[in-house]
């Protein structure tokens, strides 16, 4: 008994020194700050006049709209609209840094149309350090009451999927004439911007 007690004891010995190591705690990150950090970086590229350079759809065999517009195969619109952007103030009260308010003009055909979105820290490079720094849901900015709906303002929102839809923000670092939206939840899959 005394023989299978020791070698007993030595592995016990070995597992409570194994666990009663403390391994250094992670760094606590605020991500609160992180967030403010990475929309501020990202807000400066965004004002300007952009051409939607590349715009490409994903076919969906479901999607009304779509098929509305004789979408049928993945599809690839070139030089479709013009976008102004500019800053614009904080739709929150408290100007939370971690939000960016933009508003602007959409040129499509001979229409214009007021936008606004607001920039919010993507989760993925919030959390990871990987992916695009940002989403937003693009949206239109019509002055408070109704009007009527225009074909070209129907086809934009309802037939494409671009206003009304999130999409995810990513620029190069250093790179100020280009950036990229992903569409995250209709038809349009990527949206190449140049200035």
């Amino acid at each position: 008994m005394k023989t299978l007690s020791l070698p007993l004891l030595l592995v016990s010995g070995l597992l409570f020194a194994q666990c009663s190591r403390t391994s250094e705690p992670a760094p606590k990150v605020d991500y609160d700050q992180k967030s403010a950090k990475i929309v501020q970086a990202v807000s400066p590229v965004v004002v300007g006049d952009w051409t939607l350079r590349r715009v490409h759809i994903t076919a969906q065999p479901h999607n009304s709209g779509q098929r509305e517009l004789g979408i049928v195969r993945d599809t690839t619109f070139e030089n479709l609209a013009t976008l102004s952007i500019q800053s614009a103030p904080s739709r929150h009260s408290s100007g939370d840094p971690r939000y960016a308010h933009f508003t602007g003009l959409l040129r499509f055909r001979t229409k214009t149309y007021p936008i606004q979105f607001e920039l919010s820290a993507s989760p993925q490079h919030l959390f990871h350090d990987e992916g695009p720094q940002a989403v937003f849901l693009f949206e239109y900015n019509f002055p408070v009451g109704s009007h009527l709906t225009e074909p070209e303002e129907h086809l934009l929102q309802y037939n494409l999927g671009l206003i009304g839809d999130h999409f995810s923000l990513e620029v190069v670092p250093g790179q100020f004439n280009a950036m990229t939206w992903r569409g995250l939840s209709r038809g349009i899959d990527k949206i190449e911007l140049v200035k």
